[in-house]
């Protein structure tokens, strides 16, 4: 019995099409037709363009999100904070010692006033979760779309107390997708204190249990989560998501990563390889190859010249693991620190003069970027791989 083959539509090949085109042709496409409209903000058209963006194993470039900020003193001796965004596209081929890329500034109205940061907090599925001023904002960089999210209700508002009176303070964020529930959600760790004087000075502060509270998109609300560590316990990174987890590097006395389970909402303790009998430090996570990474690194006062070592995180399930030295890199003389390794030998670094390198390690080659504007003075700067979508955040 012969089968039946089903015929592609001409509808079908416009889906085809269209679902591999960048976001911003297709915001350009929702002017023109209503029907086309219509079809880019259809979920399975998002879903469709979302897996072609991140299956794209052919793509000639990896794309990478940089955000950088610098202090503008201005002619009246006021100042304000200048947060810049590009998009650098850096491809994957090099000739000879050539590194060819292009840049591309965001210019995005995040709302604050001018002496607030603006810092990324988390991302997943081309959406970027990040603090603006006092906002939890979750931002599409590549559709512009933006929302604010709603008020905590852990967090109490900024006061001068007296002694033993309950001290909040925002710890961190992670953002990520649940996939069984189909919904992206926040997660934010509240850290909490009280002081046994009324100076409330540091020396004063008693730490308090950390409290913590959970959004999810679909219904727009935070709701408070158990949540079970020690209170002089501190994530100190940006967090990084990972099929339906968030993992921060964290310090209570020791190293160790802080992962949270988005989907049965509990929190886990990972260990980290044991570096500091040799002088090394674990300074930030980050996202490689489908895995999570650590930067450690090693600072020569002597030689004023620093070294680093990035580890992958292999076998885990959010709770158990093992870890595998992938790269060693320097010592490097005037670098302020690694950002992100965006090929298995091409390490995204920031020079102390707020420069943008990046480092081949098989043939140790540095390759200044020019970013412009050159920021002679940076405050923050954050990289990740970033991979544009059509995701809606309103």
């Amino acid at each position: 019995m012969s089968q039946v083959r089903k015929t592609e539509t001409p509808e079908d090949r416009v889906v085809a099409i269209m679902s591999k085109l960048p976001p911003k042709s297709l915001m350009r496409f929702k002017c023109i037709r209503k029907s086309w409209c219509t079809l880019i903000n259809s979920p399975s058209f998002v879903a469709k363009h979302l897996s072609n963006s991140v299956d794209n194993k052919l793509s000639s470039y990896i794309c990478i999100l940089l955000s950088r900020s610098q202090v503008n003193v201005l002619p009246d001796k006021s100042w304000k904070q200048e947060v810049l965004w590009s998009m650098i596209n850096l491809f994957n081929e090099r000739v000879a010692h050539s590194l060819y890329y292009d840049v591309e500034d965001l210019n995005i109205p995040f709302p604050r006033d001018d002496h607030q940061h603006v810092l990324i907090h988390g991302y997943c599925n081309g959406i970027v979760c990040v603090i603006s001023g006092k906002n939890i904002l979750l931002c599409n960089p590549a559709t512009r779309e933006f929302r604010q999210l709603p008020d905590s209700f852990l967090l109490l508002p900024s006061r001068l107390g007296g002694k033993f009176e309950l001290e909040t303070d925002f710890g961190r964020l992670g953002f990520g997708y649940d996939c069984r529930a189909k919904d992206y959600k926040v997660v934010r760790i509240i850290e909490n204190c009280e002081y046994s004087d009324d100076e409330r000075t540091y020396y004063h502060r008693i730490p308090l249990p950390h409290t913590a509270e959970l959004y999810t998109m679909a219904t727009n609300s935070w709701k408070e989560i158990k949540i079970d560590i020690s209170s002089k316990t501190y994530p100190c990174s940006c967090s990084v998501y990972l099929k339906g987890f968030c993992y921060w590097l964290t310090r209570d006395g020791e190293e160790f990563i802080l992962s949270f389970d988005l989907g049965d909402e509990r929190f886990h303790r990972i260990q980290l390889p044991s570096r500091s009998e040799f002088g090394l430090e674990f300074y930030y996570i980050f996202l490689c190859n489908e895995s999570i990474a650590s930067f450690c690194s090693l600072y020569n006062r002597s030689e004023d010249s620093k070294s680093c070592e990035i580890w992958i995180m292999d076998d885990f399930d959010g709770v158990k693991s093992s870890w595998t030295k992938l790269l060693v890199a320097g010592p490097f003389k005037g670098i302020e620190k690694p950002l992100t390794l965006w090929k298995c030998d091409e390490l995204l670094m920031l020079a102390t003069d707020g420069r943008v390198i990046s480092y081949n390690s098989n043939i140790g080659y540095l390759n200044y970027l020019h970013i412009p504007p050159i920021i002679n003075r940076v405050i923050d700067s954050q990289a990740l791989i970033y991979v544009e979508s059509i995701v809606p955040v309103k």
